[in-house]
């Protein structure tokens, strides 16, 4: 009994905030795919078409902007799961299977390998082109020059890290701890790398376990993190700087699906999407959240 009462107590009020700050009223949520092994990675090109990958089944989708019709991109991905499009265009992937980044050049499609050696798992461009990518599995953050395109050791660290991401000037890289409730921020000196030294930048909700599962993540307008976590879709404000008004927000994944482990808003800012393992939903925002 006592669980129980906790557990109502730490949720009705995320659910409440969730309601009245994240989603348009009356919205619910849509499926955009289904029937994934898992589903991962969310991209728009410039066009604003909407890209993901299914994971292990090694699948590479566009959405397009106008009909909504899904269309199969490449069915030999390399595993690839995080993407992000480059300053250049082009589609970038964390290609495991493939020992390094795949890019797709989206005019037709071929692609070449960037990085060769290492396993890769979630990705963040600058916009001078320098890549930094996540390796959960030797805990570590790898670098790829703009450049040279040569791939180095940006960063080793004592915890698996996941979802990666930038703050809206580029100067901090966000690193998700899987195993625990903090992202971690790298200052991003002027030559495009980082420091081994980070701070806490966001701490998220974690289940009595301790085992946040922090994965793909957004930087928002206002300055707080859109995060899928085992307890669902969070919405958190910059670390020390709770409040009232820029609480932690947490909303469960509905109809009884897995973690979210990917969450992003579209560049319209009129939808959310989430990835749930085997499907994709999304569901319209309120006007201004984020902003």
């Amino acid at each position: 009994m006592k669980f129980f009462f906790a557990a109502f107590v730490f949720w009705l009020p995320a659910l409440i905030l969730a309601a009245d700050h994240i989603f348009a009223p009356e919205s619910e949520w849509e499926v955009v795919s289904s029937g994934h092994q898992f589903a991962e990675g969310m991209a728009w090109d410039r066009e604003g078409h909407f890209y993901f990958t299914d994971v292990p089944r090694q699948l590479l989708f566009k959405i397009d902007k106008h009909s909504g019709i899904k269309t199969l991109i490449d069915g030999k991905t390399g595993r690839a799961n995080g993407i992000a499009f480059g300053p250049d265009g082009k589609l970038y992937g964390c290609s495991s299977e493939d020992d390094g980044i795949n890019v797709w050049n989206p005019n037709t499609w071929e692609k070449e390998t960037l990085g060769k050696g290492t396993r890769s798992n979630d990705i963040a461009i600058l916009d001078d082109g320098t890549i930094f990518f996540t390796d959960p599995g030797n805990k570590s953050v790898w670098r790829i020059d703009a450049k040279s395109k040569k791939r180095t050791l940006a960063v080793s660290l004592d915890w698996k890290p996941n979802g990666i991401g930038l703050s809206l000037d580029q100067r901090i890289l966000l690193v998700a701890e899987f195993d625990s409730g903090t992202v971690h921020g790298f200052v991003v000196s002027n030559d495009g790398r980082i420091s081994g030294q980070s701070r806490p930048a966001y701490k998220l909700g974690v289940p009595s376990d301790g085992l946040g599962r922090l994965d793909g993540l957004q930087v928002l307008r206002d300055g707080r993190v859109l995060i899928g976590t085992a307890l669902g879709l969070q919405v958190a404000p910059p670390a020390g700087e709770e409040s009232a008004n820029r609480s932690l927000i947490v909303v469960r994944s509905p109809g009884g699906r897995p973690r979210c482990n990917y969450a992003r808003i579209s560049p319209d800012n009129e939808w959310i999407y989430t990835a749930h393992k085997d499907d994709l939903l999304r569901r319209r925002l309120k006007k201004g959240f984020g902003r």
